[in-house]
């Protein structure tokens, strides 16, 4: 296999939807926007092999699209937009596996007119047989595959909040986390910013 320079790794996203792609269906892949998946859509084309066809391109990109907002530091309301986005785009996920995509959901606001909502970090979580879990993840396109196991889904809560809730004093909500299509139960804010 040739190597090639321009090729900068895989990364969350392209990770999580690999191992997930088997049991994640999208109904409706014409309301994506993929204007945040640039890194990973230079990653796909420069890759040494082709990692998706062009349906699983097209449903990768639904997926972790791009959503459109509203002004308000209200984790609820987002969370609600979030899942009404899948709902659209007829997402779900297969109940033949026991692994979810877990995916952090950050809120950007560029101003009162202007917010958006994006997958910021996403991974696979995986039940053990002695009640704990396994999350899978990929930090960044240079590092290195990782396998972190967790007492308890609270456990990789508060993870992935310390990890991601770190916009101190902006105009945006906390980082919330789905579960498949729902907003995890398990999911509480970890610190007041």
């Amino acid at each position: 296999m040739k190597k090639n320079k321009l090729f900068i790794g895989y990364n969350c996203r392209i990770t999580a939807y690999d191992l997930m792609k088997d049991y994640i269906k999208v109904g409706n892949t014409g309301k994506a926007n993929p204007s945040q998946l640039f890194m990973d859509q230079d990653a796909l084309k420069n890759a040494p092999t082709k990692k998706f066809s062009g349906k699983q391109r097209k449903a990768f990109e639904s997926i972790f699209s791009t959503v459109q907002t509203k002004y308000t530091k209200n984790v609820a309301t987002h969370a609600a937009i979030w899942a009404k986005d899948w709902k659209n785009k007829k997402i779900s996920v297969s109940g033949k596996t026991k692994a979810t995509l877990i995916s952090v959901v950050l809120h950007s606001s560029f101003s009162k007119t202007e917010n958006e909502l994006f997958v910021g970090h996403t991974g696979v979580l995986v039940p053990t047989k002695n009640h704990k879990y396994l999350f899978i993840e990929k930090l960044s396109f240079q590092l290195p595959y990782q396998v972190t196991r967790f007492e308890s889904k609270e456990q990789l809560n508060d993870y992935l909040m310390g990890m991601y809730d770190t916009e101190w004093g902006q105009d945006t909500a906390k980082p919330f986390i789905m579960e498949n299509t729902k907003l995890m139960k398990e999911y509480h804010a970890v610190s007041d910013r």
